[in-house]
This record gives C-alpha cells, structure tokens and sequence, in this order.
C-alpha cells in the first residue's frame, strides 16, 4: 500500500483500491491505516472514499473498524464511487 501511494502523490496520478466483496470483507483497519493514509493523500492534494464519504469521516468506535478505500487522482476515485460504492456487505464494521 505504501510504494503505491508514494506513487501517486510522487508523479500526481493513479489509483490505490482496497475493495470489499462478499468473498472477501474489507481488511484494512480505519485507525491505523485507512484514515492516516487518508489524511496524508488529502493533505497532498489526492482524493479519498470508501465507497461514498472520504475515508476521514468514518467514524471510529474501536481499533478494529475495518474499511474499504480508495486513495487517488478525483476522476479515479469517482469512478471507484460509482462503480463499487458501498454495498451491504461492505458497510464499515466491528470484527470482535
């Protein structure tokens, strides 16, 4: 996840997904990777989602909260909302 959004703040385009699917539920945590990647991404210009919000206002009730992203240029990041958004299965939650 790094080297990639190195990249895009690096060179000013590209995408970096992390998507959830019914198979395969979101992974990464909001409190330690999600939303500080978030904040950098944003702060260096790129636009941020999880499907219909920026990734930084997910609310955290816990450490273990658990998103999809996307980090990138606004166009890649629209396309990711509009293709993916956030479906039932996808919806920010709480793995004991």
């Amino acid at each position: 996840m790094v080297p990639d959004v190195n990249q895009i703040l690096v060179k000013g385009k590209g995408v970096f997904c992390n998507p959830a699917s019914p198979t395969a539920k979101a992974k990464l945590r909001v409190l330690y990777e999600v939303a500080p990647i978030g904040f950098l991404m944003e702060a260096g210009g790129a636009k941020t989602s999880e499907g219909k919000q920026s990734v930084l206002d997910i609310p955290i009730d816990s450490t273990e909260v658990k998103s999809q992203c996307c980090y990138g240029s606004e166009n890649e990041v629209k396309r990711f909302e509009e293709m993916v958004g956030v479906p039932d299965f996808a919806e920010t939650s709480v793995n004991p």
